[in-house]
């Protein structure tokens, strides 16, 4: 998966079900086709409703996620688990501060990045959030950030756990792109 975004681009490597949603570079009938797409193999009499629902959220998703400049979401969309828990991955572009980047350095396959987790923040259980210095790209950051929501169970901590594993090992194969492709390369 490629995104670019004010000469910044990058590449991550998704798990099988997950798909990423190019939502700066797609109108909403775009991002409505590539959700209906992705289940074009259920039957539309039983699985219709849920599709159509599923890709309203993911359009008023992407509106706010516009207004925050995001470029990229990550979600997973394979078939629907039971849990009643989720989690997305936005990635952002933005301009340093000069605030100073704060959190944990953790190494990824793009360098080293500002990580920082906080426990039961708005409306999550949990939300991560990723830093790197774009490099060549003076005073360009990239920003990955993800969160856990659902019902704030003791019994659904383990799950909570493993998404959070899941998505850190997504976010850690995060890389620089130094030949940008001429578009956003979004699965078939």
């Amino acid at each position: 998966m490629t995104a670019a975004a004010a000469g910044v681009s990058y590449r991550v490597m998704l798990p099988p079900g997950w798909l990423l949603l190019p939502v700066r570079d797609c109108s909403d009938d775009e991002l409505r086709r590539l959700i209906t797409d992705q289940y074009a193999h259920l039957p539309r009499d039983s699985a219709g409703p849920y599709i159509g629902r599923l890709a309203d959220a993911v359009v008023d998703g992407a509106r706010q996620a516009r207004r925050l400049d995001v470029i990229d979401i990550l979600l997973p969309l394979g078939t629907p688990w039971q849990a009643p828990v989720s989690t997305s991955i936005a990635i952002a572009v933005g301009r340093d501060d000069d605030a100073g980047l704060a959190g944990e350095v953790v190494e990824t396959a793009a360098g080293d990045a500002w990580r920082v987790q906080l426990e039961r923040p708005d409306q999550a259980l949990r939300r991560v959030e990723y830093v790197w210095r774009v490099p060549d790209a003076a005073g360009m950051l990239l920003a990955a950030s993800f969160s856990i929501v659902g019902e704030d169970e003791p019994e659904l901590q383990p799950i909570v756990d493993a998404l959070t594993g899941l998505c850190d090992a997504i976010v850690a194969t995060v890389r620089w792109d130094d030949d940008p492709p001429a578009t956003t390369e979004a699965p078939a």
